[in-house]
């Protein structure tokens, strides 16, 4: 699966999932480490810009610790994804140079790295709200490839992803990549 269609799938696999939260579940906990789903969907909201800005070329600012969730947390969680789906189909050019605040990388990378992150935090939300998740076989794989390379013990020293957790061998595609970021599938 390619990066494009990665990224397209994860925001396919996490609206419905957002668009379901209701406002009385923003404060439980996820299997996300210290975080809440408001604190979740604010990373998110948060990402979605930053990885559109990157996409375009510009910019990135903003208070890394604004409440970005605000009094509605779909609405803000639509046009924080608008801005990256839009900034996604017009990105033709996958080996140009994309800056984020952790690294200047080419868009492909950026683009997995995007995908993965809202895998993973779609299986986050979907424990914390009771909800069903079932992603496809080959966009996990996909992911869990990218990962085993590009998550280091230097990412997760940053608190960016928590320490590997054990799998069996044959476990599957989701529990591997879960457990290779850090969760308790």
């Amino acid at each position: 699966m390619d990066p494009k269609t990665q990224a397209v799938t994860a925001v396919q696999l996490l609206t419905p999932l957002v668009d379901r939260t209701r406002e009385d579940q923003l404060d439980k906990a996820t299997p996300c480490a210290s975080w809440a789903v408001r604190d979740l969907l604010n990373h998110v909201i948060g990402g979605g810009h930053m990885f559109a800005a990157g996409l375009r070329g510009e910019a990135i600012g903003g208070d890394p610790d604004a409440d970005l969730v605000g009094e509605d947390h779909r609405a803000s969680f639509h046009g924080a994804i608008d801005g990256f789906t839009a900034a996604l189909e017009a990105t033709d050019d996958l080996d140009k140079m994309v800056t984020l605040p952790f690294g200047t990388m080419p868009a492909v990378i950026a683009l997995q790295l995007a995908a993965g992150d809202l895998l993973v935090h779609s299986w986050d939300l979907s424990q914390a709200t009771g909800q069903a998740f079932d992603p496809p076989t080959d966009f996990v794989e996909a992911s869990y490839a990218f990962f085993q390379v590009a998550v280091t013990d230097d990412l997760r020293a940053a608190g960016m992803f928590g320490p590997a957790q054990p799998v069996d061998d044959d476990a599957p595609p989701l529990a591997k990549l879960l457990a290779h970021a850090g969760r308790q599938p």
